[in-house]
């Protein structure tokens, strides 16, 4: 006969494990429990329990071994799972706007490069319309969504997984936490750079993205010690 498992139960099963690992600092290696002994634990039924254990080997969490001496064990992490779990961290409000905006800066020129070299003509087409838009609401409430809006849609088109990922993330970390200090005065040398950005991927321009990423790094330093 299949057991029956409740996901929602199993999700939650896993996130306290995981919590008791992160606030323990186990290491890997470490033997977090058998698994009969954790279903008592948690008041789950075994086959829970096994959806949660799951859940946490997919992720490369937990490693489970089988037999005499064998158990649930908290997993090595490989440097782009640990990656992985600090940016997740972002949602707990470790990131400010200063460490957010000095990333993204440093990262204009590569995302501006990329989208250079791959965008298509739909991609450009989107990006002309973004911005249109842009300078439509400049200086008004709807100008910093407008602004990320482009910045995102640029990134989008990098086939640089991480470097989309990252770059994205960050993004929508800065709108959905509404930082303070992520947005600089709306002037209209700032509107320009913003403007380039986007005609240098419609020019293919290199030598115009340079610039504009150099203009945009200058002025994101003066919102920041102003």
């Amino acid at each position: 006969m299949t057991q029956i498992t409740n996901a929602a139960v199993a999700v939650q099963v896993a996130k306290s494990l995981e919590d008791e690992i992160v606030s323990g600092g186990w290491k890997a290696g470490h033997f977090i429990g058998r698994r009969q002994e954790l279903a008592t634990r948690f008041g789950v039924a075994p086959a829970t329990l096994g959806e949660a254990i799951q859940l946490l080997r997919s992720r490369g969490v937990v490693d489970a071994k089988p037999g005499p001496g064998g158990g649930i064990f908290v997993a090595s992490r490989s440097p782009f799972m640990q990656l992985s779990d600090q940016l997740l961290q972002l949602r707990e409000g470790k990131a400010t706007a200063s460490d957010c905006l000095r990333v993204l800066d440093a990262l204009d020129g590569l995302v501006l490069h990329d989208a250079i070299e791959h965008a298509s003509d739909d991609d450009i087409a989107e990006i002309a319309t973004l911005a249109e838009r842009l300078q439509a609401v400049w200086g008004t409430e709807a100008g910093p969504s407008a602004i990320w809006a482009l910045h995102a849609r640029i990134a989008e088109i990098t086939p640089n997984e991480l470097l989309r990922s990252l770059y994205t993330n960050l993004v929508d970390y800065i709108i959905a936490e509404q930082l303070e200090g992520a947005t600089a005065p709306s002037t209209p040398e700032r509107l320009r750079t913003h403007l380039d950005f986007a005609e240098a991927v419609e020019r293919r321009d290199h030598a115009l993205a340079r610039s504009a990423a150099e203009r945009h790094r200058h002025s994101s330093v003066a919102t920041l010690l102003s």
